[in-house]
């Protein structure tokens, strides 16, 4: 007699209840080590499978539940699948990547084509580092024809030699070519006259007299006459009207200067205060030509001239 759709129902979790208790298990204990409630249990041992929710979670649980008690997962499914009125799934087939192949057979693969490719590519450089160098060209020159080097003799001749040789043979030694002469050096300029004649004597200082023509040239009147006393000593230069050079040099303190020369004079002093002026026997204002530091440049000329 065929049995019913209640009964084959009951037929998984009948088989899993009866497997339970050839164990000497309870519900409670199954329960705790799957870690669900005891009223799932118990709801998958009588077969009340529309309190656990989609097939997919009963077909968990079911499963879970025959590993738990050691006994056939297919057989418990198919009895479910049974009460479901539906052909039972195809056993589940783990597909490999690769072909079928697995994945530590493929890391193995991975790791073999990769040691052989670094393997081949350490032979190369090795045999490249090692491989013998070609020999190197050698270049060969080719002879050529050698010219001989004239000797020069650097021997001078003696005297002794020229009189001894004959006359057809004597001629004129060749002059020695001029060596370069440093460029000459200017010789600086002697101090001027009335610079050594303004310089104290043994006895004191003496007074320097100064003119630009000789003393028959002053005495006609056309030349500007100066006399310079120095209270303190001051550097002094004085160039006539055409810019020659009547006096150039430090004067002492104490001693007095007599210039003549074409005027109007040009007269630079480097201490001012310090000298004093008349030309021809009337007073120069030094003071009203003084700079702040002490320094005085102007001219002089003949009185209304």
């Amino acid at each position: 007699m065929p049995e019913t759709q209640a009964e084959a129902a009951i037929r998984p979790g009948a088989d899993l209840k009866a497997a339970r208790e050839g164990r000497g298990l309870t519900v409670r204990q199954v329960a705790q080590e799957l870690h669900v409630g005891d009223a799932m249990i118990d709801a998958l041992e009588r077969g009340d499978y529309a309190v656990l929710g989609e097939p997919v979670f009963v077909r968990g649980h079911l499963r879970n539940y025959a590993r738990a008690l050691g006994i056939a997962e297919n057989q418990v499914l198919s009895g479910y699948e049974q009460t479901q009125n539906k052909p039972p799934p195809p056993p589940l087939v783990t597909q490999h990547p690769l072909g079928g192949m697995h994945p530590r057979s493929r890391e193995w693969t991975l790791r073999a084509v990769s040691g052989a490719l670094i393997l081949a590519l350490g032979i190369a450089v090795v045999w490249w580092l090692s491989r013998p160098s070609p020999p190197a060209a050698t270049l060969s020159a080719a002879p050529t024809a050698t010219t001989p080097v004239p000797v020069v003799s650097t021997a001078v001749p003696t005297v002794a030699d020229v009189a001894t040789a004959p006359a057809a043979e004597q001629k004129p030694a060749p002059k020695p070519e001029p060596a370069l002469a440093p460029p000459p050096v200017k010789p600086a300029a002697p101090a001027p006259r009335a610079a050594r004649e303004s310089r104290p004597a043994a006895g004191g200082v003496a007074n320097a007299a100064v003119s630009a023509k000789p003393p028959a040239a002053a005495a006609d009147g056309s030349l500007t006459h100066a006399v310079f006393s120095l209270s303190s000593a001051s550097w002094i230069e004085v160039y006539d009207a055409g810019g020659k050079r009547i006096y150039y040099d430090l004067a002492p303190a104490g001693g007095s200067l007599e210039l003549s020369g074409a005027g109007p004079l040009q007269v630079f002093l480097g201490n001012a205060p310090g000298v004093s002026i008349q030309v021809d026997g009337a007073s120069f204002d030094v003071a009203s030509y003084t700079r702040p530091d002490n320094t005085a440049r102007f001219k002089l000329s003949k009185p209304g001239g």
